[in-house]
């Protein structure tokens, strides 16, 4: 694949931190799940008239900001995940509240709303795109449930935040005061496995696998490599899913259109039978700068957690000189090997050939298991 420039991936120390303790990492933020004595610091994020200038209806007032917290508390213990401080990790101070909360709106699926808000000193930095494309990440690997959220049209900030995180409009939506918003939903995670592999496209991948080759992305060809031969690459996969020796794994677009892809693959040896092998993972490229290297590398192991009980290690390879192992080491790998020259390209183009893998649980690696 060819992944834009990198970000440190959220650092997740466990999918449910006891209360107060930290919940993920950003660059710059952590955080963590609330507890009452936030209230003060809930008061102050939520209280200030400057942060609501696009709903002012909806600010809080102080009992209500208790009330909310109340609720906050609640959702964390009820279903595991939910709005959490957010804290600048150098200076210590409370800087706002994000997270993801379950909610079933207007009688639709149950859904995690992706929330955010900053400190009115902290606005126009950045961070409302950082906690966006964390959350959505996290979401991706540990939760199953759908992610959304709705903007309101002149929240042209929030409109870009959600946009680079990942997040894809669907239409318009009322808010819960009937206000309509625009509504903004996560990329359709679906698993093909033996008994799913038919209803596969197979041209629609074909198609994305040559765009990106013709874009340069380090997936098994190279710029001009005719479509037979990618194609025979690509039914090889397809028979290893029909047998049951591969899951392909896509992510797409409201509209049913291909965003990204990668398989799963066993590796055929008793003694690896915890292993399983990342290929192929693909981003459309004109799709680029749009978090969906991290969004389908995220989505891969939640699916390999949920569908593969049996596996505990992940393994991959990749061709250097493309910044990908800054990408993957963001994202929770860990170099294991490399082969300097190891692969050759053409002419006098040679690349390292370099090993990662990663846990399952996302824990470090330890030489031996730890024994």
């Amino acid at each position: 694949m060819t992944p834009s420039t990198p970000e440190p991936a959220p650092a997740v120390l466990h999918p449910l931190p006891e209360p107060g303790g930290v919940w993920l990492t950003t660059p710059r933020l952590t955080l963590r799940r609330p507890v009452m004595d936030d209230l003060e610091g809930y008061r102050r994020v939520h209280g200030d008239p400057r942060t609501y200038a696009h709903a002012p209806a909806s600010r809080p007032d102080a009992e209500r900001c208790r009330e909310r917290l109340e609720e906050d508390l609640d959702a964390w213990r009820d279903h595991g995940v939910g709005y959490a401080a957010v804290i600048d990790t150098a200076t210590g101070e409370l800087v706002g509240w994000a997270g993801l909360r379950r909610q079933r709106p207007d009688g639709r699926p149950v859904l995690l709303n992706l929330y955010h808000r900053l400190v009115h000193a902290r606005l126009g930095q950045g961070l409302g795109r950082e906690l966006a494309r964390a959350l959505l990440t996290w979401a991706l690997e540990w939760r199953e449930e759908p992610v959304g959220a709705l903007v309101d049209e002149g929240n042209h900030a929030s409109l870009a935040t959600c946009r680079s995180a990942g997040l894809l409009e669907v239409g318009v939506r009322p808010h819960a005061d009937g206000k309509p918003m625009v509504a903004f939903e996560a990329p359709e995670l679906i698993v093909a496995g033996a008994t799913e592999v038919g209803g596969v496209d197979r041209d629609e991948v074909l198609d994305l696998w040559m765009r990106v080759n013709e874009a340069g992305g380090a997936v098994g060809f190279v710029p001009g490599t005719p479509r037979g031969d990618v194609a025979v690459a690509l039914d090889t996969h397809l028979e290893a899913v029909r047998a049951g020796r591969a899951l392909l794994v896509t992510l797409r677009a409201p509209d049913s259109g291909l965003l990204a892809l990668g398989f799963w693959l066993a590796p055929g040896s008793r003694r690896q039978e915890h292993v399983a092998w990342l290929v192929r993972l693909m981003v459309d490229p004109e799709r680029q700068g749009r978090n969906l290297g991290r969004l389908t590398l995220a989505a891969m192991t939640g699916v390999a957690r949920r569908e593969l009980p049996h596996v505990r290690l992940l393994r991959l390879d990749y061709r250097g000189g493309l910044g990908l192992g800054r990408f993957y080491e963001a994202n929770g790998w860990t170099e294991v090997g490399r082969i300097a020259e190891g692969l050759r390209m053409g002419g006098d183009d040679y690349r390292d050939d370099v090993a990662m893998a990663r846990r399952v649980d996302g824990r470090p690696l330890l030489p031996d298991g730890g024994f």
